[in-house]
């Protein structure tokens, strides 16, 4: 990266000769739960990272509270154990309770059963799960830099007369010490990522715009103790007898949150003197008007009041100039209703954070990169439309809406099956997809399933198997061949835990039932095993890390593995994959072939199984029925649309 002299205007902040320049190859703008995941996932795969904030330390106020299944799975997919980290410091929200006034009416259950390991959202506050983040990125030893705030930004095009680019961006010190002038620094980047929040300077500085639409709802909001005869547990939502609605929900050391619905705003008030003018008393007011009279509550201390209103809006482009990307509240805003900002967040980072990896580690071309605005953009779109349908379904419309809201809770238990099956899946986002594009790429010949969930670009599916794993400690015998026979011990594992560890395809091979007869055993393990072999050291041969990665030993970009249904009683002691215990391609069994049918792979072995490709965010990126020669050269030729 060339050091050339500065081209940033700043007339307040003068840059000479003798400020210092930094060259790295990503600078995180934002040191919120985005730009702290983000920052840990390129450090994973090898790559230097600088991550800035202009504040002092971590906020201690928490906007987002929840931390729903499909980003539970994100986190428990970056490396073994990752995910207790933030399990010790959350609680498992079992249930929705609505209340008439002080009146309970219903309870409905938030789980997603069947659907993921993690069936109902985890109750965690921003500053705790960024406090986790936090620590994690600091034993890695990167430091997060507080105190640091961007001053300008931009893209530096062609260097020297090439084609190439960088990033340029100053930064400077966000409170002046006492005994002198501000510090700045010039940092020259390869890529620069915008988590810098809804106000975005990053976003300003490079004129992307940032449409969208300011709510009229009025909402307070009060963290707190409080001394009620209401029975609270889990999440709250009262139908107020005054036809406006309050919220109430358990956060940890016996605090709550409490969200009271207000008149709309008028175009003559003001936020901020509305802050300034909020007391407890008058929170105390407005909550207990939605309650029956009589009914005790009692703010018994505060630890945040504030009137919050909400905007709804979407960045234009998330890439400017193909080296600055936004991500985050940076690239878009919406109200908490269902909690999908920080969510839409985080898999914001995971997404850019492995195709930033790849190619800067020199594995796949720059083209790559656009694939991020082209998924992600979406998916924004899909939580603003959610959070607003939500949202709308809390508003005073008159008369009219509050007696279908009665009805509704008149009605509830009858209507609990549907919301704890379709309604949890839409909210833990569980059911993303991308569209199709170069890495979602479809067979060239192959219809694709006519479900959706099966397609590419959809979520790969969990799902529990069994691996047979030799026991070391008898001794093998010989069956009737003179091939050793292991003792075997059955070890459950689940899909989703074959394909942990950052940046990394995997291969799931879907052999049917091809493998369940003991007389056939034999000759097709042994001709899936030298496929797997061949396929292997070919893309190993092109495709693979060289840079020194703590949690990834072998470097090895491409990982194998075998699933196989029907009765394994027989077969699962013999051969070369059913003994593997460690590598690839070793053999999973799906026993009741519910795995399968997630994938839409049929089990009959005449149908010759199928090939999944899963790319390093777990979303199915490629499929191919069969399992010949073909079909691996078909996975091969997805490969080099990604890798180079």
């Amino acid at each position: 990266m060339p050091d050339t002299a500065s081209t940033l205007p700043s007339p307040e902040s003068p840059i000479d000769a003798s400020t210092s320049v930094q060259e790295i190859p990503v600078l995180i703008v934002g040191a919120g739960p985005v730009g702290l995941l983000e920052a840990i996932l390129l450090t994973k795969m090898g790559i230097r990272v600088r991550i800035i904030d202009r504040e002092p330390h971590i906020s201690p106020f928490s906007r987002a509270l929840g931390v729903l299944p499909r980003t539970l799975e994100i986190l428990a997919m970056i490396e073994d154990g990752f995910i207790d980290k933030f399990l010790a410091q959350g609680k498992s929200l079992q249930e929705a309770n609505f209340y008439y006034g002080s009146r309970p009416r219903c309870t409905i259950p938030l789980g997603s059963i069947g659907i993921s390991r993690y069936e109902r959202p985890l109750l965690m506050e921003q500053e705790r799960l960024s406090k986790v983040l936090a620590k994690e990125l600091e034993e890695m030893g990167v430091p997060i830099e507080f105190g640091w705030e961007l001053v300008d930004t931009e893209v530096v095009e062609f260097v020297a007369g090439t084609e190439e680019s960088y990033v340029k961006t100053m930064i400077r010190q966000a409170v002046k010490p006492e005994d002198g002038e501000q510090e700045h620094q010039i940092i020259q980047s390869e890529y620069l990522v915008a988590a810098d929040g809804g106000h975005s300077t990053v976003r300003r500085k490079v004129n992307i715009k940032f449409p969208g639409r300011t709510l009229p709802h009025k909402n307070v909001m009060l963290d707190g103790i409080i001394d009620t005869d209401l029975e609270l547990k889990d999440a709250v939502t009262i139908t107020g007898v005054n036809q406006k609605t309050l919220l109430i929900f358990g956060l940890s050391d016996n605090i709550y949150r409490i969200i009271v619905e207000m008149e709309d705003f008028t175009p003559e008030e003001d936020l901020r003197q509305i802050n300034r003018e909020l007391t407890v008393k008058g929170f105390e007011h407005h909550a207990r008007g939605c309650l029956h009279p009589g009914t005790k509550f009692n703010v018994v201390k505060s630890t945040w009041l504030t009137c919050i209103r909400f905007n709804e809006r979407r960045a234009d482009r998330y890439i400017h100039k193909d080296r600055i990307f936004l991500a985050g509240d940076s690239a878009h805003v919406h109200s908490p209703a269902g909690g999908q900002g920080m969510n839409t967040g985080l898999q914001d980072a995971h997404n850019l954070a492995w195709k930033l990896a790849l190619v800067l580690n020199k594995l796949s071309p720059p083209r790559l990169l656009k694939s991020y605005q082209e998924e992600r953009m979406p998916m924004a779109d899909r939580a603003i439309a959610l959070s607003s349908k939500l949202l709308a379904g809390d508003r005073d419309q008159g008369t009219v809406w509050h007696i279908f809201r009665m009805l509704f809770l008149m009605l509830s238990p009858l209507l609990m099956y549907i919301n704890s099956t379709s309604f949890p899946r839409l909210i833990s986002m569980l059911d993303i997809r991308y569209p199709a594009n170069n890495i979602n790429l479809p067979h060239k010949t192959q219809t694709q399933p006519k479900e959706e969930v099966h397609q590419i670009g959809a979520r790969a599916p969990d799902g529990l198997l069994l691996h047979f794993l030799p026991s070391a400690s008898e001794d093998l015998p010989s069956d009737n061949d003179g091939q050793a026979v292991a003792a075997c011990k059955a070890q459950r594992v689940y899909v989703q835990e074959l394909t942990v560890g950052v940046g990394r395809f995997h291969i799931l091979v879907f052999v049917g039932s091809c493998l369940s007869s003991l007389a056939l055993f034999k000759a097709r393990e042994l001709e899936l095993d030298q496929r797997i072999e061949e396929y292997l050291l070919q893309w190993r041969a092109q495709w693979n890390y060289t840079l020194s990665r703590d949690d990834k030993t072998d470097g090895q970009l491409v990982k194998v593995h075998v699933i196989a249904t029907g009765d394994a009683s027989e077969s699962h002691g013999k051969g070369l994959l059913a003994q593997r215990a460690q590598g690839d391609g070793r053999l999973f069994w799906d026993s009741s072939a519910e795995v399968h049918a997630s994938y839409g792979v049929p089990v009959l072995a005449k149908d010759q199984g199928a090939i999944v490709v899963i790319r390093p965010d777990s979303h199915i990126g490629f499929r191919v029925r069969g399992l010949d020669k073909g079909a691996w050269e078909d996975v091969t030729e997805y490969l080099q649309t990604i890798l180079v």
